[in-house]
C-alpha cells in the first residue's frame, strides 16, 4: 500500500461541529491545518436515498442492548442530521468543572444569528403544541435556532433531519468552507487509526485512505470523531481509560391523528419546555422522517401503521432525558448501553406529559402511540476529569478531544452551541499557549 506523508501545525479527526471550528480556527489564525473526515464530501442532502449514503450502516445501528442510535459519516457530521436546535450550556459545566463557555456562546449566537423563529416559520403544528403546553401549565416557549427564517422552505415533509438542501440550517460545512478560504485542506474517506506519539508526546496520526496510508506530522492533533468514533481512536492510541460510561440521550417519539397540519409541515424543534432539565426531561415538536416513521412504527407498534395515510396531519413530540452514564464502547466499535430504571422512569414520565399534550392540541386519544426507545448524541466516552483535562488535553500532551465525548454528564439539551463554543475555547487556549499568538 502506497503511504502518503504530510506535515502540519495541526491536524483534526472528525468534521463535525467540535472539528470543522478547531479547523477553521486555527487556519484563521495562521496555522496549517489538515481536516480528516471519514465519510465523503456527499451533495445531495435531505432525502431518504441521500441519507442512506451517509447514515452509517444505513441507520440501522444497535447496541447491544438494541437500541438504535444513527451516526452520520459525511462532511459536517452530526449537523447534516440535527433539527438545528440551539441552548446555552449548563451552570454546573462552568461551577463543577470550571469550563466558561459564556464569551463564546455570545460570539457564536452573535456570528451565527441564533434566534426564535417567527410565528409563521413555526407553523400552525408547532404554534398548537405550544398553546396546548401552556394551556396545561408546562410552560412551553419556542427555541432558539439554527435556523435562518428566510430560507426556510417549511415543505420539506419532515425530511430536515436528513440534511437542509436549502442552506437555511446551519452545518458545520459552513465552517468548512471558512477553513478552506483561510488556506487549510480536507480529506475525505480517510479512516483515522491511532495516533502516534513518543515519549508521552503526540506526534501525529495514521489514516487509511482511498489512496494508501496517511501518516500526519503534527504539532497538534485533535480528534472530534464523535461519541463513539473518538473513544476507539483513542483505545488504540494507548488511551485505555477512554470508551467507559457513557450518556447517550435515550428518547421516544409520540405522536398522534390531528384533523391540522401535522408536524412535517414545519421545521423541527421549533417549540418546547425545559421546564423539567432539573429532572432530565426535555420536550419538543419533532417526528420521524417518513421513512424512519415507517420503519419504527413496524418495530413498535405494526398495528398503528395505518396512521401513515396520515402522516401529514400527525402532531408529534419527542421526549428525550438526560440519562444515568453506564455501559461502554469498545476498540471495535462496539456499544453497550443499558437502560436503569431511573431512566425508563423519566422517559415514562415525559410520555405521559407529551400523550396530555397532543389530546389537548387535537389529537384523537385512540391514535396516540409511542415508538421504540432510541439514542442519540453520545458523549461522555473522553470527559473532562478523566480522559481529558479542562483544557481538553489528554495525558498525551499535544493530543485533544473537541466533540461530544468530552462532556461529563448528560447536558439534556441540545448540544451543537455548547460543541461549537468548547471548540472556540480550545482554539484559542492552542493560540495562546502552544504557539503563542496572544
Amino acid at each position: 500500500m502506497k503511504t502518503i506523508r504530510r506535515k502540519v501545525d495541526v491536524v483534526v479527526a472528525g468534521s463535525g461541529p467540535g472539528g470543522a471550528t478547531v479547523a477553521r480556527q486555527m487556519a484563521r489564525a495562521g496555522k496549517s491545518v489538515l481536516l480528516l473526515e471519514k465519510g465523503r464530501n456527499q451533495k445531495m442532502i435531505g432525502n431518504h436515498l441521500a441519507a442512506l449514503g451517509f447514515a452509517d450502516k444505513f441507520g440501522l445501528s444497535w447496541t447491544e442492548e438494541g437500541l438504535n442510535v444513527v451516526r452520520a459519516l459525511i462532511t459536517g457530521g452530526s449537523t447534516i442530521m440535527y433539527c438545528g436546535a440551539a441552548s446555552r450550556p449548563p451552570e454546573w459545566l462552568k461551577s463543577k468543572y470550571g469550563v466558561d463557555l459564556d464569551k463564546y456562546v455570545d460570539e457564536t449566537i452573535k456570528e451565527l444569528d441564533i434566534a426564535e423563529l417567527p410565528d409563521e416559520v413555526v407553523g400552525t403544528a408547532g404554534m398548537r403544541i405550544l398553546e396546548a403546553g401552556n394551556d396545561l401549565g408546562y410552560k412551553f416557549e419556542k427555541m432558539k435556532k439554527f435556523i435562518s427564517p428566510q430560507k426556510c422552505k417549511m415543505k420539506c415533509g419532515g425530511t430536515c433531519m436528513l440534511g437542509c438542501p436549502h442552506g437555511a440550517k446551519w452545518s458545520a460545512r459552513n465552517y468548512i468552507e471558512d477553513m478552506l478560504i483561510a488556506g487549510g485542506e480536507i480529506v475525505t474517506r480517510a479512516d483515522v487509526q491511532h495516533v502516534t506519539h513518543e515519549d508521552g508526546v503526540a506526534t501525529g496520526l495514521l489514516a487509511i485512505t482511498p489512496k494508501g496510508r496517511l501518516e500526519v506530522e503534527a504539532k497538534s492533533v485533535v480528534i472530534s470523531a464523535g461519541g463513539i468514533g473518538t473513544p476507539s481512536i483513542l483505545q488504540k492510541s494507548g488511551l485505555d481509560e477512554a470508551g467507559q460510561g457513557m450518556f447517550i440521550d435515550p428518547l421516544v417519539f409520540v405522536t398522534g391523528v390531528s384533523r391540522f397540519k401535522g408536524t412535517c409541515q414545519g421545521p423541527p424543534m421549533t417549540v418546547g419546555t425545559y421546564e423539567f432539565l432539573e429532572e432530565g426531561i426535555l420536550l419538543s415538536d419533532l417526528i420521524d422522517p417518513w421513512g424512519m416513521w415507517l420503519l419504527m412504527t413496524l418495530l413498535r407498534n405494526p398495528s398503528k401503521l395505518l396512521n401513515f395515510l396520515q402522516y401529514r396531519k400527525q402532531l408529534s413530540l419527542m421526549v428525550k432525558i438526560g440519562d444515568e452514564r453506564k455501559g461502554f464502547i469498545s476498540m471495535d466499535g462496539r456499544i453497550s448501553k443499558p437502560m436503569t430504571d431511573q431512566d425508563r422512569l423519566r422517559l415514562n414520565r415525559g410520555a405521559i406529559m407529551a400523550r396530555d399534550i397532543l389530546i389537548k392540541a387535537g389529537c384523537t386519544p385512540e391514535s396516540i402511540m409511542i415508538g421504540p426507545v432510541r439514542g442519540a448524541h453520545p458523549g461522555a466516552t473522553a470527559r473532562i476529569g478523566d480522559v481529558v483535562d479542562k483544557n481538553l488535553e489528554t495525558r498525551i500532551k499535544g493530543l485533544y478531544v473537541s466533540d461530544a465525548s468530552v462532556l461529563p454528564d448528560a447536558l439534556d439539551r441540545p448540544l451543537v452551541l455548547t460543541l461549537v463554543s468548547l471548540a472556540k475555547r480550545l482554539s484559542e487556549h492552542l493560540e495562546t499557549n502552544v504557539y503563542g499568538n496572544a
